[in-house]
């Protein structure tokens, strides 16, 4: 009976034919200014154009003597994590995957990791137990955290995993807490392709 009348459908009963129904083939056409909106809003905890976004300024770091060069222009790729979160340390193979990835689909992107660990032998212990885990960056000081993440846009209550997308221009275009997913990888490359 239930089937009876869903197949009926709605209606004055006026004898209208009803619509064909659509194949899962059929072309929509799809707005892409406001798709790239909804996509990279909802991705992102703080999203601004290029002409909007904040200068990025990496925060004070233990660094190793000399500090590190600044990449070349190109989008980079800030994880802030640390050895004992666990959605940090499970994510941190899935972003290897996207570099390379994204490189082979002319997107390059330079990925750094930077450590809110409380001392470097922490990292460095990690690293030994698990030496897939690529080289990282480490906060001087976690003290420092609440003015970097200020500085970001976020509120003092962001937690890490915090990744930062910073434009070739040294822009911050995106910032996101919460760990990634293999579902964004779509919004990543929007993102990367300049939307």
């Amino acid at each position: 009976m239930l089937a009876a009348a869903l197949a009926c459908g709605c209606g004055d009963g006026g004898g209208a034919t009803a619509a064909p129904t659509a194949s899962r083939v059929d072309a929509v056409t799809a707005a892409p200014a406001a798709l790239r909106a909804d996509t990279l809003d909802a991705f992102c905890d703080v999203h601004k154009a290029a002409a909007d976004a904040r200068p990025f300024a990496m925060p004070a770091l233990d660094a190793p003597d000399p500090p590190p060069a600044p990449p070349a222009p190109a989008w980079r790729w800030l994880n802030v994590w640390a050895t004992w979160c666990k959605p940090c340390v499970e994510e941190i193979p899935l972003l290897g995957k996207w570099k390379e990835r994204l490189a082979s689909e002319g997107l390059p992107v330079v990925i750094e990791l930077l450590s809110v660990d409380e001392k470097r032998e922490d990292v460095e212990a990690f690293r030994k137990e698990y030496p897939a885990t690529p080289p990282s960056l480490r906060l001087r000081e976690s003290g420092g955290m609440g003015a970097f993440i200020g500085a970001l846009g976020l509120d003092s209550g962001a937690s890490i995993p915090i990744h930062v997308f910073v434009d070739p221009g040294g822009k911050i275009r995106c910032v996101r807490t919460g760990a990634v997913r293999d579902t964004d990888y779509g919004a990543v490359k929007l993102l990367l392709s300049g939307a």
